[in-house]
């Protein structure tokens, strides 16, 4: 039960200290993540593009 105690207050001190992002955190955080999303999919494109021509040769 002791395991449990100890992850019960564990957790509440991370519920204390956290805190709701405000909504420009929010949106930067929007943004960067469809960026990274954005570079990873041209990124993947590219690769499928370059091999699709090394096969052809």
């Amino acid at each position: 039960m002791d395991l449990m105690e100890g992850f019960i207050q564990r957790s509440l001190r991370v519920l204390r200290v956290s805190y709701r992002p405000k909504s420009d955190e929010y949106w930067m955080i929007a943004k960067v993540t469809g960026a990274g999303m954005v570079v990873i999919g041209l990124v993947g494109f590219l690769i499928t593009i370059i091999f699709t021509v090394i096969d052809e040769f």
